[in-house]
């Protein structure tokens, strides 16, 4: 990303994360699975 950064001019690394990294929706929900699973228990 870094590399990014600095190839597009980009002063601020944040700007280049924000735009140009994302999370697709099946690791959107491998996550919120796993997040459900941490937080729910059994009576």
């Amino acid at each position: 990303m870094k590399d990014v950064q600095e190839w597009l001019g980009h002063a601020d690394y944040t700007l280049t994360a924000n735009t140009y990294s994302h999370v697709d929706m099946t690791e959107k929900v491998r996550m919120a699975n796993k997040v459900g699973d941490k937080l729910s228990f059994t009576v």
